[in-house]
């Protein structure tokens, strides 16, 4: 991976930061229901957890924020779990009441004090379990979630908790996990049998097969386990053993040891049709870069000097890891900017350019998008456009122009914020706008390649009205409808895509005037 890349890797995945509460809060002893008074002490909910959740909020988030709405909007989500539990604000005090009773008040943390209200909204929460039977046994799990919800519905649609099994899934998909590299199918009748193998995997060095019957895990029965307990007792830390038992079409069980290695979720599949090599791009995890590199390398070995070009299949494709995103768009781009960030925290501020090198060198590329692409995907379509080095097919990408940061917190939760905005080489947000194709297959009645092509033939398409939208949508609604409607996505024959990037790649003059096209807007926007 490059340096540009490491240096973007380390500012958008930041580590859990640890917090000091600032201040203790006075609390003051108040008439109160009969206390609830569980068989057994309900696990406790642990102060750092919100410390370093707020912390992080108040460090990196996109805007300023106040504690004294978003700590007051966490504590009103227990009433998620209890409806008899409430609470609320009344000058410099909150106040806990149950069943109508106030229960607890406490003095108020300032707004800027994020430990103060990490504090605070342990305390309260701990009173608060010891008078409600439903939040007695909630589990702090349960709790953490509800006040994390109540907090980031205030912040912006992307910024989120994940409890901890959540996020060990998707940290899992993102970098890795400890595990053999198998995928498992179960029947209706509890028949678990192997379903993909992973090359270069300890599965495969051992001999698996597909449509093998996977009987024990350990010495375990697959029949008695869940789908999510076969997974759990195949993922382990890397070099430990796990010994499967398995068998052929009913033949006789083998037992193979299998010691666990790093395991990254394949995002990569390509194929070649004639002289044109096809790759798509599932989403962008931690090995994305380097598996596209393989796959282009393998076409265009298998296909010689013949090749005419690639299309570049991001469609359905929801993101991920963004120094992947930059990444991948540096495979292809000998110069120029692949994209810079925006935020309040000044780490976020990040400008980043093509080192001078192109797999393909220089081959024609065509990527293909729809409303489904969104954020990395769309960070590699408009930088691969905006830099003349590929033409956009398909429809209107989603428009998730946002970066946000991950952090574990201590109970393996994790904490998504967003702290920059994206902006592409020609300088507009993908916020809301998303990437606009340069040729759009997804009008109304178009079905035929060589009519969706007819404008690009004949010199109809607008680049400068779509370059007059972008530079108003920020904050124009009326622009923003505009520049959406140019090109909407709606569910059409996935088919159609393809067929006009093979068109375009059999015609080199078509293609070269649909690069121009996207130049030309590029162009006009700066």
């Amino acid at each position: 991976m490059s340096s540009m890349a490491h240096r973007l890797r380390r500012s958008i995945r930041h580590s859990a930061l640890q917090l000091s509460v600032s201040a203790l809060l006075a609390s003051t002893a108040v008439a109160a229901p009969a206390q609830y008074l569980p068989a057994s002490a309900p696990p406790p909910v642990t102060e750092q957890v919100f410390a370093v959740g707020f912390g992080k909020i108040a460090e990196v988030y996109l805007d300023t924020v106040s504690f004294n709405r978003l700590g007051m909007d966490g504590l009103k989500g227990l009433s998620a779990l209890d409806p008899a539990v409430t609470v609320e604000r009344a000058g410099g005090t909150v106040r806990l009441y149950v069943s109508g009773t106030l229960a607890a008040e406490y003095g108020a943390a300032p707004d800027t004090d994020a430990g103060g209200w990490a504090a605070l909204t342990t305390r309260v929460i701990d009173r608060a379990r010891n008078h409600s039977p439903v939040l007695s046994k909630a589990t702090p799990e349960r709790l953490y979630q509800v006040v994390f919800d109540g907090i980031t519905a205030d912040l912006d649609g992307y910024s989120r908790y994940t409890g901890v099994q959540r996020a060990t899934n998707e940290r899992a998909q993102r970098e890795g996990y400890g595990g053999v590299g198998i995928s498992l199918e179960s029947t209706a009748t509890g028949r678990v049998t192997v379903h993909g193998i992973m090359p270069h995997s300890p599965a495969e060095r051992a001999g698996l097969t597909d449509g093998e019957q996977l009987l024990a895990i350990d010495g375990e029965l697959t029949t008695r386990m869940t789908p999510a307990e076969m997974r759990d007792r195949l993922r382990g830390p890397t070099g430990t053993l796990v010994t499967l038992t398995v068998a052929r079409d009913n033949g006789a069980p083998r037992r193979l040891p299998l010691r666990r290695e790093r395991v990254v979720p394949n995002t990569i599949t390509y194929s070649l049709s004639g002289d044109v090599g096809i790759v798509k791009l599932d989403r962008f995890n931690a090995t994305t870069a380097s598996s596209l590199r393989t796959a282009v390398n393998t076409i265009r070995q298998t296909a010689g000097p013949t090749l005419g070009g690639m299309v570049l299949d991001l469609r359905g494709n929801p993101g991920g890891l963004l120094d992947q995103a930059v990444a991948v768009a540096d495979l292809f781009m000998r110069r120029g900017r692949i994209i810079s960030t925006e935020g309040r925290n000044p780490e976020s501020r990040q400008r980043f350019d093509a080192n001078p090198d192109d797999l393909l060198e220089g081959l024609p590329l065509v990527v293909l998008v729809d409303g489904r692409s969104a954020s990395s995907a769309e960070v590699v379509a408009a930088a691969l456009q905006d830099s003349g080095r590929a033409v956009v097919v398909g429809a209107s990408s989603y428009g998730k122009g946002s970066v946000q940061t991950v952090t574990r917190l201590p109970n393996d939760g994790e904490l998504f914020l967003t702290w920059s905005r994206i902006y592409t080489p020609a300088g507009y947000t993908l916020h809301r706008q998303g990437v606009q194709p340069t040729v759009c297959t997804s009008r109304a009645g178009q079905t035929d390649p060589d009519a969706l092509l007819s404008d690009l033939r004949e010199g109809r398409l607008r680049p400068a009205q779509i370059a007059s939208w972008r530079s108003k949508a920020a904050d124009d609604e009326k622009a923003l409808s505009a520049l959406r409607e140019a090109c909407p996505w709606k569910e059409h024959e996935p088919e159609l895509d393809l067929k006009v990037a093979m068109r375009l790649l059999a015609e080199p003059a078509l293609y070269q005037r649909a690069v121009a096209s996207a130049v030309v807007n590029t162009v006009a926007e700066r």
